[in-house]
């Protein structure tokens, strides 16, 4: 990011010797590896590259934003992002003030400015809002306020003042814009080589074709109709316009008549037919297509409804249509000379567009001849007086003042409509809260312009220039220089150029050029008094050139004005009779543009209003008093007259340089190097000397004190008692510095205030005051969270207390169950929450432990159970929760108090019984269910007669290796038993098979000579079947010292004898809960639950 080696000097002051030649040759070498930008102490100057360059990006304003000017090239994110700085952390407004001639690039310089305050203030949502808001306003306002001259692609033709509000975090909250004299007479004035204003040929360009025009059977018909019934159309209805701008009379360059005609070019070419070497390029129709999107989604993203957003575009197609209007003279009946409209359909459409009376608009143009109306307004006067040299007679001066008529009425329609615009936008970036906040305000001011032809409007262009010159250029060094002295600092004055002559002639008593002008206006004089006056006043920067122009001197050189009309443009009069026309449509935005005039059409004459000079004095004059005492000075240079890339006009920027001054003497600073003697004025370089030699910021004592006071090593001693003296505050500022790791060559001081040299030693000391308001907060953190901390284990060992002696009032019975959930609550959640929820789980561990301490033997055994049947089928089987609740009785038939079991099986190894109940065995043929006597005992899995107790099957416990369930609600348990030899095992079930087994075990099922009638598993049917599986699953662990398995699954195997089944089930619903149906087919068994 940093400059290139032999580039010039970053900063114009530290050149040697610092003279117009070395600071002219230092531009010329940045300028050619594109380094547009310079500093002049705190200033900037900004040299139009005329191309587009690649030195703007969102990083870059966050490199700006984050790291100190000097350590960055010279940039204008530098001096936007220092102002933003100073309005975020020191609570003060600032100001950017861009200065320069037409085309040096102040338009691009204050957009670059304006995106990098949105950037800079874009980190919240509200933030981010008001950045979009502001970025479309300056979108809408350069269609509508900027257009192309011979000098400048893209100038602007108003003067406005954009003010951002920010909150205390630095997020934009708001804006205001201030607008000054829209260049009016531009609408229907373009010159030959110009362009008018940009929203006309995006509309052209960049509208619907259904938009703008329709076919010639529907046009007529309507034209019919419109005649008779003049209703507002909507857009969607059509404009009536043609795609072509040489069809309309406002957009050809020339003078009436002079364009080329509709045909010459094709659509959305340059508006210029043969434009001059010097003009700039024209505008490409893709590119005013591009910027009419653009247009229109600013006025959606300011709030621009689409009603209005489609009377804005229906006036500016009425304006286009009503220029197109022309009047010819013809002779009366009664010999009386009066007019006749040429385009008669054009006019029909216009107003059929905004709903207005065709035959009254005609009637109001065309009726006021220079002398029939004389007395209804002032127009009269300012026709008479225009049309008198052009029309040499009678007939065609009354077809000159129709169309001067014309002409004025859409230019005061265009005005009203901008001025409208600027209102609705003010109105959108308005903040929503209301309150006093620091703003940073941006003043794209006029530049200085000298063309072809020079009115009124180019004299009030210029005198706005003249005086914020004379505000932000001479007032600052004059004031500086005074404050110098003031402060008895050794400074020997630098003389400058002054610019109140300048503007003093122009603005200051009833003699100057503007005082003149409202006295002649004021008493409707004609011209040649107005000029009269001006020869009188004899000043050397005034000429009269007779006929009718007159030359004044102004900062950037002189300007020849023509004085055709002037007293009456002054007055800014306008028609009442066409005003009230227009203020009776139906259209709601025109009506309500001229709702004034509309009102007072028929009770008489209503005040006038105020002149147009004078208007934009007193505009100009607020302007100058809100200039802050030292804005952040923008200037900017153009290097070429025709705006060629890669061109340096070496005379052209030194006369830029000198655009105003007095020849210097030599003399030699005794703070500062020898200044060089220059014969010519030069403004940018009295700047630069200044700051070479003199210093860039100052501040009172005081003020010092109070903002880097904390900076002081150890606090001050106390005051002495009595008054104190009145350089107290600058000893004690002297102390404060000095104790600083800053050179004390970098601070003067002065009776009540403190000089700092360089925009560097402001950037250190601003940030040592960071990192100590930095570490003060750290510290202040630290110890309210000490504090806090404290507080709350007070709080806490309260709470605690309070807490456990009610609790141990509460607490629950001793004798109630573990289920229990009765708990007292707790009073204090946040500080005791935790600590009560470990209470409440080591009292219900405890609770459990007593409760289990009361167990005897048959309860432990069935607790056992019950924890073994939830590490089984909890979660796994869908019948486990009915369970939970039900005991494990274990002997459902009582078969230990039976007299038969205990004579016979009993008597053997199985006599203790571990379940007994009557079950269903499910046939392994058919798939039926036989009653059945299933017991369980500590050794083995027997099946009896239920009657008889008949033993049916012996299954040992070592031989069952797996147990098979449903997840469903079912009661179906497969007992798979494994197989000791045969032909028709399988391999897991060989591989299960216990090596100590011999072949004639007792009670092996597959063993001895019976191995070849393999009995297979043991599938059963029972309501306990969770119990069943969870006593078998206890037996074979024990027995055999490995637990069996327990698939659950919806499908699975099971050994059936001679054959392998598969078992398969499927959830089908209905029935009861536990009932299954079971479907043998082949070597699959369907269990329907």
């Amino acid at each position: 990011m940093a400059e290139p080696e032999g580039v010039g000097q970053p900063d114009a002051v530290l050149l040697a010797p610092l003279t117009e030649d070395t600071f002219l040759h230092n531009l010329h070498v940045r300028y050619k590896h594109d380094i547009i930008y310079t500093y002049v102490g705190n200033a900037l100057v900004s040299v139009n590259p005329c191309r587009a360059l690649p030195l703007y990006s969102a990083e870059l304003v966050r490199a700006y934003l984050a790291r100190p000017p000097y350590q960055l090239p010279p940039h204008l994110y530098a001096i936007t992002a220092t102002a933003y700085r100073w309005v975020r952390d020191r609570n003060e407004s600032q100001c950017i003030v861009i200065t320069g001639e037409s085309g040096a690039g102040k338009t691009e310089a204050a957009r670059v400015c304006l995106q990098c305050l949105v950037l800079a203030g874009e980190r919240g949502a509200a933030g981010a809002g008001a950045g979009a808001a502001l970025t479309a306003a300056g979108t809408l306002l350069e269609a509508f306020g900027n257009a192309a001259t011979a000098r400048n692609h893209n100038a602007s033709r108003f003067g406005k003042l954009l003010e951002i509000e920010f909150d205390f975090k630095g997020e934009p909250v708001g804006g205001h814009i201030t607008h000054y004299l829209l260049e009016k007479e531009r609408v229907c004035g373009v010159l030959e080589g110009e362009r008018n204003f940009h929203v006309l040929y995006q509309l052209l360009a960049g509208a619907d074709v259904h938009m703008l025009s329709e076919s010639r059977v529907v046009r007529a018909a309507r034209v019919r109709l419109d005649t008779y019934d003049n209703t507002p159309r909507c857009v969607a209805e059509r404009l009536r316009l043609q795609r072509s701008w040489e069809h309309y009379r406002m957009l050809r360059g020339g003078a009436e008549g002079g364009g080329a005609g509709p045909g010459a070019a094709a659509a959305g070419s340059s508006p210029r037919r043969a434009p001059p070497a010097a003009a700039p390029a024209p505008r490409a129709a893709q590119q005013d297509r591009d910027h009419f999107a653009f247009t229109t989604a600013a006025m959606r993203a300011l709030g621009f409804g689409s009603g209005e957003c489609d009377a804005v575009l229906r006036l500016l197609a009425f304006m286009l249509k009503l220029g197109n209007v022309e009047f010819e003279p013809q002779h009366n009946i009664d010999g009386s000379i009066g007019t006749r409209l040429h385009h008669q359909y054009e006019l029909v459409e216009a107003c059929a567009l905004v709903g207005v009376d065709a035959d009254e608009l005609a009637a109001a143009l065309g009726a006021c001849a220079p002398d029939a109306d004389a007395p209804l307004d002032a127009e009269s006067s300012e026709g008479s007086e225009e049309t008198a040299g052009a029309c040499g007679s009678p007939e065609g001066a009354a077809g000159e003042w129709a169309g001067a008529l014309r002409d004025r009425l859409v230019g005061v329609l265009y005005s009203r409509l901008f001025t409208w615009l600027i209102n609705n936008v003010n109105a959108a970036l308005r903040p929503r809260a209301a309150g006093k906040r620091c703003a940073l305000a941006v003043l794209d001011v006029y530049g200085f312009e000298s063309l072809a032809h020079n009115g009124l409007e180019r004299l009030l262009i210029n005198y706005a220039a003249e005086r914020v010159q004379a505000a932000v250029t001479g007032a600052t060094l004059r004031r500086e220089q005074d404050e110098y002295a003031r402060e008895g600092l050794a400074w020997r004055p630098l003389p400058f150029a002054e610019h109140e002559p300048h503007a003093e002639l122009l603005d200051a008593g009833p003699d100057s050029v503007l005082g003149v002008l409202r006295d002649c206006s004021l008493r409707a004089a004609p011209d040649a008094a107005f000029l009269q006056r001006l020869q009188r006043r004899r000043h050397p920067r005034l000429l009269v050139l007779p006929p009718d122009h007159f030359q004044v001197v102004h900062f950037g050189g002189a300007v020849v004005y023509s004085a055709r009309g002037i007293v009456a443009k002054n007055r800014d009069a306008v028609c009442r009779r066409c005003c009230g026309v227009l203020g009776a449509a139906r259209e709601p935005l025109l009506a309500a543009l001229f709702a004034g005039a509309a009102a007072g059409a028929g009770a008489g004459s209503p005040r006038r209003p105020a002149a147009l000079g004078c208007r934009q004095r007193a505009l100009v004059g607020a302007l100058v008093r809100r200039l802050p005492p030292a804005p952040r000075l923008v200037r900017c240079l153009r290097p070429d007259a025709a705006l060629r890339p890669h061109r340096f006009d070496a005379a052209l920027l030194r006369h830029q340089i000198r655009s105003q001054g007095s020849p210097m003497k030599v003399r030699r600073n005794v703070r500062g190097p020898a200044v060089a003697a220059v014969g010519a004025p030069r403004r940018i370089m009295d700047m630069a000397l200044l700051r070479r030699s003199g210093w860039c910021e100052s501040m009172c004592a005081r003020g010092v004190l109070a903002r880097y006071g904390l900076l002081a090593p150890r606090a001050a001693p106390a005051a002495s008692p009595g008054p104190a003296p009145r350089d107290e505050p600058v000893r004690a500022a002297r102390a404060l510095l000095r104790a600083l790791p800053i050179p004390s060559a970098e601070f003067a001081y002065g009776r009540t205030r403190v000089f700092v040299r360089s925009p560097r030693t402001v950037w250190e000391l601003e940030a040592l005051r960071a990192a100590r308001v930095e570490a003060l907060v750290v510290a202040a953190q630290r110890a309210w969270r000490r504090h806090r901390r404290r507080r709350r284990a007070r709080a806490q060992r309260a709470a605690r207390r309070r807490y456990l002696l009610r609790l141990w009032r509460r607490l629950p019975a001793r004798h109630l169950s573990p289920a229990c959930g009765a708990w007292p609550a707790c009073g204090a959640p946040r500080l005791l929450g935790r600590a009560d929820a470990l209470l409440r789980r080591l009292h219900h561990a405890w609770r459990c432990r007593l409760y289990r301490a009361a167990f005897d033997q048959t309860a432990r055994n069935r607790m056992r159970e019950k924890v073994t049947a939830s590490v089984l089928f909890k979660e796994r089987k869908l019948n486990y929760a009915r369970s939970v609740a039900h005991p494990f009785v274990g002997d459902y038939v009582r078969l230990r108090a039976s007299a038969a079991w205990r004579r016979g099986l009993g008597a053997a190894g199985d006599r203790y019984v571990v379940f007994a109940d009557v079950v269903g065995k499910v046939a392994r043929s058919t798939g039926r269910v036989a009653r059945c006597l299933v017991v369980v005992s500590t050794g083995a899995l027997l099946l009896l007669e239920a009657r008889s107790l008949r033993l049916k099957r012996r299954v040992p416990a070592h031989a069952v290796w797996r147990l098979s369930l449903s997840p469903y609600a079912d009661d179906l348990l497969v007992v798979h038993v494994r197989a000791c030899g045969g032909l028709e095992s399988s391999t897991e079930e060989l591989s299960q098979c216990s090596s100590r087994d011999t072949a004639d075990a007792p009670g092996c099922l597959f063993g001895g000579e019976g191995a070849w009638r393999r009995r297979g598993d043991v599938v059963v049917r029972t309501c306990h079947v969770l119990e069943l599986a969870t006593k078998l699953f206890l037996v074979v662990q024990n027995a055999v010292g490995a637990p069996p398995h327990v698939n659950i699954a919806t499908e699975f195997e099971a050994n059936f004898g001679q054959q392998l089944v598969t078992l398969s089930f499927h959830a089908v619903g209905g029935g009861e809960a536990g009932a299954a149906r079971l479907l043998r087919r082949g070597s699959r068994m369907d269990v329907l639950v």
